[in-house]
């Protein structure tokens, strides 16, 4: 029906993963609502499988022939469903009626109400419509609750990573912050220290060194002029003079005091 449309439009995978339902109806002429919900889970459906061709085929070989998976069942397999449940009187009415798997399953307001409606099941018919009332509902009860669990453990999944990386991410700044505080302050404070160790030790030890040559110094000027401060003599003849100045030394004999 539609067919036609999306060929003339060039609709492929990575369109299909962008369209909207007002995509739908603008570019591809589908107007109905019914129709646009039916295209967009389906488009849903390759997303699951992500679009892989091969997985889709073998997953609906596997439900060929039982009444597993039917999340993937097309509209002619929905047709043989309905006539193994005693109800192929009215199993042609869904050819072409946009029912499939993934509308049934993904969309949570179909209902049995829903499926007798496309079906044709007049509302007058309460028995035939319990009867496939139940019958749905032991169908797509376990797939909804399949992909209810997925979704939970994908959703956990995604959210177990992204702690993770907040986490990595957080534990690598402050291994950085505390590298560069701990370089500029402990580190340096240690260094501090330690020069200004260093500098007391050798600023001490000149102390010392200077306090002992100031020592020395003095000793050796204390006697170098002793001279003066000693009263010397001078022998002349048999007598003796006082020495008044330096000039009056001709010989000099100095004793340390």
């Amino acid at each position: 029906m539609y067919s036609e449309h999306f060929k003339s439009q060039l609709v492929d995978g990575r369109v299909l993963d962008t369209l909207t339902k007002k995509d739908l109806e603008k570019h591809l002429h589908v107007c109905r609502k019914f129709h646009q919900v039916s295209v967009i889970h389906a488009i849903h459906l390759l997303r699951l499988v992500k679009f892989d061709k091969q997985v889709l085929i073998q997953r609906r070989s596997h439900s060929e022939h039982m009444d597993l998976d039917p999340v993937v069942w097309t509209n002619q397999r929905f047709i043989r469903w309905v006539k193994s449940i005693d109800l192929a009187e009215y199993a042609e009415n869904l050819q072409d009626s946009g029912v499939h798997g993934a509308l049934v399953v993904l969309e949570h307001s179909f209902t049995a109400d829903t499926m007798a409606t496309a079906l044709g099941i007049p509302t007058s018919k309460n028995i035939i419509r319990r009867h496939l009332t139940t019958e749905l509902n032991n169908l797509i009860q376990p797939a909804r609750m399949s992909l209810e669990a997925e979704a939970v453990f994908q959703s956990q999944k995604s959210r177990k990573r992204n702690v993770g990386h907040s986490s990595a991410s957080r534990t690598g700044s402050l291994g950085h912050s505390f590298m560069r505080s701990y370089s500029r302050g402990t580190l340096d404070r240690s260094d501090k220290r330690y020069t200004s160790m260093r500098f007391t030790t050798w600023k001490s030890s000149q102390g010392s060194l200077t306090r002992a040559l100031g020592l020395k110094m003095k000793q050796d000027l204390h006697q170098s002029i002793s001279f003066q401060s000693s009263p010397l003599t001078l022998k002349e003849g048999d007598g003796h003079r006082r020495v008044k100045s330096q000039g009056d030394i001709e010989t000099l004999t100095v004793t340390p005091v």
